[in-house]
């Protein structure tokens, strides 16, 4: 109860400070994201030390190399190209609703490509996953349930994007199936690698390579 407590209370505290500034600065919703970046990992940091694992447990180390390092490239690479793939085969009228592109693409690329993994993986991986990693023992497969708890989370959490005015809810069901692996590749790469580094990088790759994607689509239907 707690751990949802203090996941809720991130989201919020994040969200609300990023709409401010948004507001308040007069800039764009990556450029506030950017902004907010030592907020959001300080919060995390915060969040790690009053919890029952230590900094290491939470993944801040190198890990195994070996097993991280198979993990980027054997499935999370692979699965970034195939996401960015299928981004290029995404409707017209779709295409429209997707905000990527329109304002702060500067910054967008920026947060996509360095950010967003360190701020996001350092919560949902490092805090969420390695707290529940030390409560709960068992497999599913060769999933642990830390793993498939933390990625249902995460798939829960960004359902808050509709209410934000972000996503429709046809979009948010129209990516469930990605995201839902994707939270599940990097759930599995903190697994294997007992380390925050390979799930940033794997994160990192896949907005990337979707931003990128969907903003050239963008540009060239505007200059179509």
């Amino acid at each position: 109860m707690v751990l949802i407590v203090l996941i809720i209370l991130h989201w919020l505290v994040i969200k609300k400070v990023g709409k401010k500034l948004e507001a308040y600065l007069g800039i764009s919703q990556f450029k506030a994201k950017s902004l907010m970046v030592p907020l959001d990992i300080g919060i995390s940091a915060l969040f790690i030390w009053l919890s029952p694992i230590s900094f290491l447990e939470a993944g801040l180390t190198s890990g195994d190399l070996s097993s991280g390092l198979r993990s980027l490239l054997i499935i999370g690479t692979p699965f970034a190209v195939l996401t960015s793939a299928l981004a290029f085969s995404l409707p017209e009228e779709e295409l429209r609703k997707v905000k990527y592109g329109e304002k702060g693409s500067n910054w967008g690329f920026a947060y996509v490509w360095v950010f967003v993994g360190p701020v996001e993986e350092l919560f949902y991986r490092g805090f969420v996953q390695g707290t529940l990693s030390g409560l709960l023992d068992g497999k599913i497969f060769f999933l642990s349930y830390a793993t498939l708890i933390t990625s249902f989370i995460f798939v829960i959490v960004h359902a808050f994007n509709v209410f934000r005015g972000d996503e429709t809810w046809e979009a948010f069901l129209s990516t469930l199936p990605t995201r839902t692996l994707a939270a599940l590749v990097l759930g599995y790469s903190f697994q294997v690698s007992d380390s925050i580094i390979y799930p940033i990088l794997i994160h990192n790759v896949i907005d990337g390579l979707n931003f990128s994607v969907l903003l050239y689509r963008k540009r060239i239907r505007a200059e179509a």
